[in-house]
């Protein structure tokens, strides 16, 4: 009977203490984040193959996950003479998959009233930390770091979406916006962090495709982040993913799964006592 209760407080106990995490942040509705150079107060720029429609964050013990939906996925290299590798000055490589930019909190200028319309890298929040891909022109994956932004200012850290497009005043785009993680700067450390990063595309339902990308934060300040803002979109920011997800705990299954074997055992140990008590009398 001891045995079985100690079972049952330890799955409790291992329960409580692996509980994972779970939100959204969604870019649909009349608060959807659009940002500042919105071409006229338009969510979407360019037309809906730039669609974002949402971010899933969630963490599983040190298991971060962030699974973005965007028509996007799968057309990386769209519009090849617009776009430029700005870190390397490569040029001829189309539209690319932007980084993922962190933070705790999120400070976006303007209200939600206006879409944050004055909102850029020059204003709002200033992020922690970026994943930065290895190759934002690949329609597969592939694997990212995570770096400190370290810089007291965006322009310290990043690379805006000016510095990625070619096209003059012949295309329409978001400009001044975060596009990727500056490896180059003296204020951004690389963590030794790293995760991998994958592009699963839906013919029949395009704005179910999605990037997914995971990294164990083992060490990381962002273990200790109770809520996550994030800022994602295409190296063109014709549509931008903004905004704050405040997370709810949820039990992972196979600590759940533990919890009721316990459960059943200390019910099990009962039946068995009072089997035991009416055979003795």
């Amino acid at each position: 009977m001891k045995k079985a209760i100690k079972l049952a407080v330890s799955a409790a106990f291992i329960l409580g203490a692996s509980q994972g995490w779970a939100a959204t942040i969604t870019d649909s509705g009349v608060t959807a984040y659009y940002g500042a150079d919105a071409q006229g107060g338009a969510d979407v720029i360019g037309g809906s193959q730039y669609d974002i429609s949402k971010a899933t964050i969630a963490r599983a013990g040190s298991v971060l996950t962030i699974t973005i939906n965007t028509s996007f996925a799968g057309k990386a290299g769209l519009n090849p003479t617009w776009g430029k590798d700005a870190l390397t000055g490569a040029t001829g490589k189309g539209i690319g998959y932007g980084d993922v930019f962190l933070s705790d909190t999120w400070n976006a200028a303007g209200t939600s009233s206006d879409h944050y319309a004055t909102d850029n890298s020059t204003k709002g929040t200033v992020w922690d930390y970026g994943f930065a891909l290895n190759n934002r022109w690949s329609n597969t994956g592939g694997t990212f770091k995570l770096y400190a932004l370290n810089g007291a200012t965006n322009a310290q850290n990043i690379v805006n979406s000016n510095s990625y497009i070619t096209c003059g005043t012949s295309c329409n785009y978001r400009e001044n916006q975060e596009v990727a993680v500056n490896t180059k700067s003296s204020t951004v450390k690389d963590t030794g962090l790293s995760g991998v990063w994958s592009v699963n595309v839906n013919k029949t339902t395009p704005s179910l495709s999605a990037l997914t990308f995971t990294i164990n934060l083992s060490g990381s300040e962002l273990m200790d982040y109770s809520s996550f803002a994030m800022h994602w979109g295409e190296t063109c920011q014709n549509d931008v993913l903004e905004g704050v997800a405040k997370g709810v705990h949820v039990p992972l299954p196979g600590t759940a799964a533990l919890l009721f074997v316990g459960l059943g055992a200390l019910g099990m140990a009962r039946r068995r006592r009072g089997a035991g008590a009416l055979r003795a009398a």
